[in-house]
């Protein structure tokens, strides 16, 4: 079975010119408890209060983190992630560091203007066919930026549509449906119409993504893979890797059916770029 990885921002987080997402937000209020998508709600809302037009506050906030992001450098992680002989990558990313890496033009081949099921960039890579899935937006296109839990709820309902084979959308003029996952399932015929097929029709490895609760549309899709996995219909695997991780987080991830692969580090000083890279290369072997 092929391999799919999906990368969060820990990758960028090495590299020289990182971006913090709590640079990004420039939250002006404390808070311990709340999920990075109610933090943005709050800063939304309390901005939106004072003036008239929703639209422009939330892509006027977007455009500036578009704008932060663009001087987000690359590593020699992505270089890694490159030579791997995968096909398509998926990222929670908004950036383009993977690109920085291997220093190529893409073909742009989505035409969504908020939502991502379908958001990919292509790139001819030696030999081979790479596309990079931008689950959460793209800093090309403000608006497809996925922060708040307005945009992530919405993101599930696509998502949802799209497994339950009620997603339509549009090529060329063309209208394009696309088969219930059951189906896909049952027959082991996928389109690839969205990142969602990887999910179910490949081992996913996902690195350098904490995972955090906010996630609400991958914890949501690891859930649904998960009712299936019961019923027998399914058969990829999903690992996540990591350096350290509590019980309770694990004990969730082992009932959603998702492997946790806990890796051990060759230096003595382990950080987390050599645990990215120990995690690189035991998928690569």
């Amino acid at each position: 079975m092929r391999n799919t990885v999906l990368f969060g921002n820990g990758l960028n987080r090495i590299s020289e010119k990182s971006v913090s997402w709590e640079a990004l937000l420039d939250k002006p209020f404390q808070h311990n408890e709340l999920p990075n998508t109610m933090v943005y709600e709050r800063i939304f809302m309390e901005k939106h209060k004072a003036n008239s037009s929703e639209q422009a506050d939330e892509l006027k906030i977007k455009q500036t983190i578009a704008d932060a992001m663009k001087d987000q450098g690359s590593n020699e992680l992505f270089e890694l992630l490159a030579k791997m002989k995968i096909e398509n990558y998926l990222t929670t990313n908004y950036d383009y560091a993977f690109e920085k890496a291997i220093n190529l033009e893409p073909d742009k081949l989505s035409t969504e203007e908020i939502y991502s099921l379908r958001r990919k960039r292509s790139y001819k890579y030696k030999d081979s066919i790479k596309s990079l899935w931008n689950l959460h937006g793209e800093i090309d296109h403000p608006k497809s930026i996925m922060l708040g839990l307005d945009h992530y709820v919405g993101s599930v309902s696509k998502i949802d549509s799209y497994i339950k084979g009620k997603y339509k959308h549009t090529v060329k003029g063309k209208n394009i449906s696309v088969l219930p996952m059951i189906d896909k399932l049952q027959r082991n015929k996928f389109c690839h119409t969205s990142w969602v097929d990887f999910f179910f029709s490949s081992n996913v490895h996902i690195i350098g993504l904490s995972l955090d609760y906010s996630e609400t549309d991958i914890w949501w899709l690891l859930n649904k893979r998960a009712r299936y996995a019961v019923e027998g219909l399914v058969k990829n695997k999903i690992y996540f890797y990591t350096g350290n991780i509590d019980q309770e987080k694990k004990g969730l991830l082992k009932s959603f059916d998702v492997e946790v692969e806990l890796v051990k580090s060759n230096t003595l000083n382990p950080d987390y770029k050599s645990i990215y890279r120990t995690a690189i290369n035991s998928i690569s072997a």
